[in-house]
Protein backbone atom coordinates (compact mmCIF):
# COMPACT_ATOMS: atom_id res chain seq x y z
CA UNK A 1 0.00 0.00 0.00
CA UNK A 2 1.08 3.60 -1.09
CA UNK A 3 2.52 5.20 1.85
CA UNK A 4 0.61 8.42 2.59
CA UNK A 5 2.10 11.39 1.34
CA UNK A 6 3.17 13.68 4.41
CA UNK A 7 3.63 10.92 6.39
CA UNK A 8 6.51 10.05 3.75
CA UNK A 9 7.43 13.66 3.88
CA UNK A 10 7.93 13.53 7.47
CA UNK A 11 9.65 10.70 7.55
CA UNK A 12 12.55 11.48 4.76
CA UNK A 13 12.80 14.56 6.67
CA UNK A 14 13.89 12.61 10.06
CA UNK A 15 16.59 10.51 7.49
CA UNK A 16 18.13 14.00 6.27
CA UNK A 17 18.81 15.12 10.26
CA UNK A 18 20.14 11.91 11.25
CA UNK A 19 23.80 12.80 12.35
CA UNK A 20 23.38 16.50 13.12
CA UNK A 21 25.54 16.82 16.28
CA UNK A 22 26.00 19.76 18.85
CA UNK A 23 29.55 20.89 19.15
CA UNK A 24 31.28 24.14 21.29
CA UNK A 25 27.57 25.87 20.44
CA UNK A 26 27.93 24.77 17.02
CA UNK A 27 25.50 22.78 14.74
CA UNK A 28 27.34 19.92 12.86
CA UNK A 29 25.71 19.08 9.76
CA UNK A 30 26.84 15.98 7.95
CA UNK A 31 25.78 16.54 4.90
CA UNK A 32 27.25 18.99 3.26
CA UNK A 33 29.81 19.03 5.93
CA UNK A 34 29.36 22.57 7.76
CA UNK A 35 29.50 24.06 11.17
CA UNK A 36 25.95 26.68 11.64
CA UNK A 37 26.55 28.71 14.89
CA UNK A 38 23.68 28.39 17.57
CA UNK A 39 22.93 32.20 17.90
CA UNK A 40 19.95 34.05 17.34
CA UNK A 41 19.79 34.38 13.42
CA UNK A 42 20.02 30.76 13.38
CA UNK A 43 16.76 30.20 15.84
CA UNK A 44 15.00 32.80 14.03
CA UNK A 45 16.10 31.48 10.44
CA UNK A 46 14.90 27.92 11.81
CA UNK A 47 11.36 29.20 13.32
CA UNK A 48 10.98 30.55 9.26
CA UNK A 49 12.28 27.19 7.85
CA UNK A 50 9.66 25.36 10.04
CA UNK A 51 6.89 27.32 9.35
CA UNK A 52 7.69 26.95 5.71
CA UNK A 53 8.11 23.68 5.69
CA UNK A 54 4.73 22.60 7.88
CA UNK A 55 2.76 24.90 5.35
CA UNK A 56 4.14 22.63 2.42
CA UNK A 57 3.60 19.61 3.98
CA UNK A 58 -0.13 20.21 4.98
CA UNK A 59 -0.34 21.32 1.50
CA UNK A 60 0.55 17.82 0.25
CA UNK A 61 -1.27 16.13 2.79
CA UNK A 62 -4.72 18.09 1.00
CA UNK A 63 -3.83 17.17 -2.54
CA UNK A 64 -4.27 13.59 -1.71
CA UNK A 65 -8.08 14.11 -1.91
CA UNK A 66 -7.27 15.50 -5.98
CA UNK A 67 -5.73 12.01 -7.09
CA UNK A 68 -3.69 14.53 -9.73
CA UNK A 69 -2.45 11.63 -12.21
CA UNK A 70 -0.38 13.58 -14.48
CA UNK A 71 2.61 14.59 -11.85
CA UNK A 72 6.10 14.98 -12.85
CA UNK A 73 8.55 12.97 -10.85
CA UNK A 74 12.38 13.61 -10.04
CA UNK A 75 14.68 11.22 -8.46
CA UNK A 76 17.94 12.62 -6.95
CA UNK A 77 20.98 11.42 -7.43
CA UNK A 78 23.51 10.68 -5.84
CA UNK A 79 21.85 12.20 -2.45
CA UNK A 80 18.58 13.30 -1.93
CA UNK A 81 17.77 16.94 -1.32
CA UNK A 82 16.59 17.40 2.02
CA UNK A 83 13.68 20.01 2.84
CA UNK A 84 15.80 23.15 3.62
CA UNK A 85 17.12 23.46 -0.35
CA UNK A 86 14.95 25.75 -3.04
CA UNK A 87 14.74 22.34 -5.28
CA UNK A 88 12.62 20.51 -2.79
CA UNK A 89 10.58 23.57 -1.39
CA UNK A 90 10.20 24.31 -5.78
CA UNK A 91 8.88 20.54 -5.69
CA UNK A 92 6.43 20.60 -3.28
CA UNK A 93 4.86 24.02 -3.95
CA UNK A 94 4.28 22.46 -8.10
CA UNK A 95 2.55 18.98 -6.68
CA UNK A 96 6.60 17.42 -8.53
CA UNK A 97 7.28 13.86 -7.16
CA UNK A 98 10.03 12.81 -5.38
CA UNK A 99 10.85 9.37 -6.49
CA UNK A 100 13.77 6.73 -6.26
CA UNK A 101 13.77 4.87 -9.34
CA UNK A 102 16.53 6.95 -12.20
CA UNK A 103 14.76 4.99 -14.65
CA UNK A 104 11.38 5.94 -14.47
CA UNK A 105 11.90 9.55 -13.35
CA UNK A 106 11.25 12.31 -15.93
CA UNK A 107 13.94 13.58 -14.36
CA UNK A 108 17.34 12.97 -12.63
CA UNK A 109 18.71 15.79 -10.28
CA UNK A 110 22.35 15.81 -9.81
CA UNK A 111 22.42 16.70 -6.10
CA UNK A 112 25.74 16.78 -4.26
CA UNK A 113 26.31 20.11 -2.21
CA UNK A 114 30.45 20.02 -3.16
CA UNK A 115 32.71 22.36 -5.07
CA UNK A 116 33.62 19.60 -7.38
CA UNK A 117 31.19 17.00 -8.38
CA UNK A 118 31.87 13.72 -11.10
CA UNK A 119 28.85 11.89 -9.57
CA UNK A 120 26.80 12.21 -12.99
CA UNK A 121 29.33 10.40 -15.12
CA UNK A 122 28.33 7.21 -13.00
CA UNK A 123 24.85 7.74 -14.60
CA UNK A 124 23.69 5.71 -17.65
CA UNK A 125 23.19 7.75 -21.14
CA UNK A 126 19.84 7.20 -20.72
CA UNK A 127 19.49 9.08 -17.47
CA UNK A 128 21.89 11.68 -18.26
CA UNK A 129 19.32 12.55 -21.21
CA UNK A 130 16.80 13.46 -18.37
CA UNK A 131 19.21 15.02 -15.92
CA UNK A 132 19.15 18.24 -14.19
CA UNK A 133 22.61 19.75 -13.46
CA UNK A 134 24.77 17.02 -14.67
CA UNK A 135 27.39 19.12 -16.84
CA UNK A 136 28.22 21.39 -13.74
CA UNK A 137 31.65 20.11 -12.27
CA UNK A 138 33.53 22.63 -10.68
CA UNK A 139 31.60 25.85 -9.26
CA UNK A 140 34.96 26.98 -7.48
CA UNK A 141 35.75 30.65 -7.09
CA UNK A 142 38.31 30.17 -10.20
CA UNK A 143 35.95 28.36 -12.64
CA UNK A 144 32.98 30.62 -12.31
CA UNK A 145 35.16 33.90 -13.40
CA UNK A 146 36.72 31.84 -16.15
CA UNK A 147 33.11 31.01 -17.36
CA UNK A 148 32.00 34.82 -16.77
CA UNK A 149 35.14 36.33 -18.71
CA UNK A 150 34.00 34.20 -21.63
CA UNK A 151 30.71 34.74 -22.04
CA UNK A 152 30.85 38.42 -21.14
CA UNK A 153 34.08 39.39 -22.31
CA UNK A 154 35.18 41.25 -19.12
CA UNK A 155 37.13 40.81 -15.91
CA UNK A 156 36.27 39.67 -12.67
CA UNK A 157 39.47 38.05 -11.65
CA UNK A 158 42.38 39.90 -11.15
CA UNK A 159 46.52 39.71 -10.38
CA UNK A 160 47.07 40.78 -6.78
CA UNK A 161 50.89 41.36 -7.57
CA UNK A 162 50.42 43.94 -10.46
CA UNK A 163 46.33 44.93 -10.21
CA UNK A 164 46.47 48.53 -8.76
CA UNK A 165 43.56 49.00 -6.23
CA UNK A 166 40.84 47.52 -3.83
CA UNK A 167 40.53 43.86 -4.65
CA UNK A 168 38.42 41.06 -2.67
CA UNK A 169 40.21 38.04 -1.39
CA UNK A 170 38.37 34.70 -0.68
CA UNK A 171 38.66 30.89 -0.44
CA UNK A 172 37.79 29.74 -3.93
CA UNK A 173 35.77 26.47 -2.56
CA UNK A 174 31.96 27.54 -2.85
CA UNK A 175 30.02 28.88 0.03
CA UNK A 176 32.70 30.10 2.34
CA UNK A 177 31.44 33.60 2.78
CA UNK A 178 34.91 34.49 3.96
CA UNK A 179 35.44 37.36 1.52
CA UNK A 180 38.30 40.49 2.27
CA UNK A 181 39.13 43.38 1.06
CA UNK A 182 42.79 44.11 -0.23
CA UNK A 183 44.47 46.77 -1.42
CA UNK A 184 46.53 45.71 -4.43
CA UNK A 185 49.31 44.85 -5.18
CA UNK A 186 50.84 42.93 -2.71
CA UNK A 187 53.79 41.02 -2.69
CA UNK A 188 54.06 37.37 -3.26
CA UNK A 189 54.76 36.62 0.34
CA UNK A 190 51.46 37.85 1.30
CA UNK A 191 49.32 35.60 -1.30
CA UNK A 192 47.04 33.52 0.64
CA UNK A 193 47.23 29.29 -0.29
CA UNK A 194 43.51 28.58 -1.89
CA UNK A 195 42.59 31.73 -2.55
CA UNK A 196 41.31 34.01 -5.30
CA UNK A 197 41.87 37.56 -5.80
CA UNK A 198 38.90 39.58 -7.84
CA UNK A 199 38.09 42.92 -8.22
CA UNK A 200 35.98 44.72 -5.61
CA UNK A 201 32.50 45.07 -6.96
CA UNK A 202 30.99 48.24 -5.92
CA UNK A 203 26.97 48.03 -5.33
CA UNK A 204 26.75 51.08 -2.65
CA UNK A 205 23.86 52.52 -4.63
CA UNK A 206 22.90 54.83 -1.63
CA UNK A 207 26.43 55.33 -0.05
CA UNK A 208 25.34 53.09 2.92
CA UNK A 209 23.98 49.79 2.05
CA UNK A 210 25.73 47.50 -0.38
CA UNK A 211 23.31 45.30 -2.87
CA UNK A 212 23.67 42.17 -4.36
CA UNK A 213 21.00 40.13 -6.62
CA UNK A 214 20.82 36.30 -6.00
CA UNK A 215 19.15 35.32 -9.27
CA UNK A 216 17.10 31.91 -9.66
CA UNK A 217 17.87 29.87 -13.02
CA UNK A 218 15.93 27.07 -14.38
CA UNK A 219 16.75 25.82 -17.72
CA UNK A 220 18.31 29.34 -18.60
CA UNK A 221 15.03 30.92 -17.35
CA UNK A 222 15.09 33.53 -14.69
CA UNK A 223 12.07 32.82 -12.46
CA UNK A 224 12.64 35.20 -9.96
CA UNK A 225 15.48 37.78 -8.43
CA UNK A 226 16.44 38.37 -4.50
CA UNK A 227 16.94 41.68 -4.27
CA UNK A 228 19.38 41.76 -0.95
CA UNK A 229 20.77 44.91 1.05
CA UNK A 230 23.54 44.18 3.02
CA UNK A 231 25.97 46.30 5.44
CA UNK A 232 28.91 47.70 4.18
CA UNK A 233 30.86 45.81 6.62
CA UNK A 234 28.49 42.86 6.24
CA UNK A 235 28.78 42.79 2.22
CA UNK A 236 30.43 39.33 2.08
CA UNK A 237 28.27 37.66 5.16
CA UNK A 238 24.71 35.81 5.01
CA UNK A 239 22.68 38.45 7.33
CA UNK A 240 20.35 41.33 5.31
CA UNK A 241 18.80 43.88 5.97
CA UNK A 242 16.14 43.78 3.82
CA UNK A 243 15.19 41.41 0.91
CA UNK A 244 12.83 42.28 -1.86
CA UNK A 245 11.37 39.52 -4.16
CA UNK A 246 12.00 40.95 -7.59
CA UNK A 247 11.39 39.84 -11.65
CA UNK A 248 14.33 39.79 -13.90
CA UNK A 249 12.92 42.18 -15.70
CA UNK A 250 12.96 44.74 -13.31
CA UNK A 251 16.50 44.57 -12.68
CA UNK A 252 18.05 43.34 -16.04
CA UNK A 253 17.98 44.36 -19.57
CA UNK A 254 17.11 42.21 -21.86
CA UNK A 255 20.80 42.01 -22.85
CA UNK A 256 21.89 41.22 -19.63
CA UNK A 257 19.08 38.46 -19.47
CA UNK A 258 20.39 37.00 -22.60
CA UNK A 259 24.10 36.90 -21.45
CA UNK A 260 23.06 35.22 -17.87
CA UNK A 261 21.23 32.35 -19.74
CA UNK A 262 24.17 31.83 -21.80
CA UNK A 263 26.53 31.74 -19.08
CA UNK A 264 24.36 29.05 -17.20
CA UNK A 265 24.08 27.09 -19.88
CA UNK A 266 28.20 27.08 -20.20
CA UNK A 267 29.14 26.49 -16.81
CA UNK A 268 26.14 23.67 -16.77
CA UNK A 269 23.59 25.41 -14.07
CA UNK A 270 20.12 23.91 -15.10
CA UNK A 271 18.31 24.52 -11.55
CA UNK A 272 20.03 26.94 -9.18
CA UNK A 273 21.19 30.26 -8.37
CA UNK A 274 23.34 32.80 -9.10
CA UNK A 275 25.43 35.80 -7.30
CA UNK A 276 25.25 38.65 -9.45
CA UNK A 277 26.46 42.15 -8.66
CA UNK A 278 25.97 45.44 -10.41
CA UNK A 279 29.10 47.75 -10.31
CA UNK A 280 28.05 51.78 -9.59
CA UNK A 281 30.79 53.00 -11.25
CA UNK A 282 30.20 51.14 -14.94
CA UNK A 283 26.89 50.10 -14.68
CA UNK A 284 27.83 46.36 -15.25
CA UNK A 285 26.93 42.97 -13.88
CA UNK A 286 29.57 40.65 -12.73
CA UNK A 287 28.45 36.66 -11.93
CA UNK A 288 30.78 36.15 -9.05
CA UNK A 289 29.33 32.90 -7.29
CA UNK A 290 26.96 29.60 -8.70
CA UNK A 291 25.04 27.60 -6.04
CA UNK A 292 23.44 24.25 -7.38
CA UNK A 293 22.26 23.50 -4.58
CA UNK A 294 20.82 27.09 -3.17
CA UNK A 295 18.69 27.54 0.27
CA UNK A 296 15.90 29.65 0.26
CA UNK A 297 16.36 33.63 1.79
CA UNK A 298 14.99 33.06 5.07
CA UNK A 299 14.79 36.80 5.53
CA UNK A 300 11.68 36.88 3.83
CA UNK A 301 7.83 36.69 5.08
CA UNK A 302 6.31 33.46 4.48
CA UNK A 303 3.84 35.50 1.21
CA UNK A 304 7.06 36.67 0.02
CA UNK A 305 8.34 33.13 0.67
CA UNK A 306 5.68 31.50 -1.06
CA UNK A 307 5.55 34.16 -4.22
CA UNK A 308 9.20 33.39 -4.86
CA UNK A 309 9.05 29.13 -4.86
CA UNK A 310 5.57 29.55 -6.73
CA UNK A 311 7.64 31.24 -9.44
CA UNK A 312 10.46 28.82 -9.05
CA UNK A 313 8.25 25.95 -9.32
CA UNK A 314 5.88 27.02 -12.49
CA UNK A 315 9.49 27.20 -14.24
CA UNK A 316 10.55 23.84 -13.19
CA UNK A 317 7.50 22.41 -14.29
CA UNK A 318 7.82 23.40 -17.34
CA UNK A 319 11.73 22.65 -17.90
CA UNK A 320 10.00 19.17 -17.45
Amino acid sequence: MAQFPAFASVSRSFDYVRGLRIKDKQLLVPHPRVRVSLDRSFFKSLFAALQLYTYLVLIGAARVFKRNRDRRSIAFYPHSAPPWYNIWLAMQISDIKIVSDLDTADAVFVFEDETYSRAARQLTADQRSRALNDRIEDISKTHVARVFQNVFGYSLAVDPLTYEGLAVCKSDANGTHDGKIVACPISRSELEDGAVYQRLIDTATDGARSEDLRTNVVKGALPVVFHKYKTLEGRFGTSYLHTDVRSADELYSKEEQAQISAFCREIGLDFGCIDVLRDINDGRIYIVDVNKTCMPVLSLSIKEQLKALRLMGDALRTAL
